[in-house]
């Protein structure tokens, strides 16, 4: 499997999004169903449950979505983990790292 992570600017662009968009596919349907639910209630007027509302029932799919959410984060940790561990026993990467820092500071 090809690394995720192959600089170390990687893990301030990749990681972050990744986790981003972890976190907002698992919590996507209560997202959604509460902000349909508050439009509802605003057009109409009328409290709105799960009874006359189809938007209160979308956050019921979170006990779905939110354990996928957190398999999938427990998966992409141990990949940064591992392409962690990989990049930083990898002595050319720890080398040509380093001397890429020092020509970034000295074109500062």
């Amino acid at each position: 499997m090809k690394p995720i992570i192959t600089q170390r600017r990687h893990y301030l662009t990749r990681v972050p999004l990744a986790l981003l968009g972890i976190v907002t596919a698992g919590l996507s349907p209560v997202l959604i169903g509460i902000a349909g639910a508050w439009i509802t209630e605003q057009q109409t007027g009328q409290p709105c449950h799960e009874g006359n509302c189809g938007w209160m029932v979308l956050p019921w799919l979170g006990m779905l979505t939110l354990p996928l959410a957190g398999m999938a984060l427990l998966l992409f940790g141990f990949i940064v983990l591992r392409d962690t561990i990989t990049l930083f026993n990898d002595k050319s990467f720890v080398n040509k790292d380093s001397s890429a820092d020092s020509r970034e500071a000295d074109h500062r």
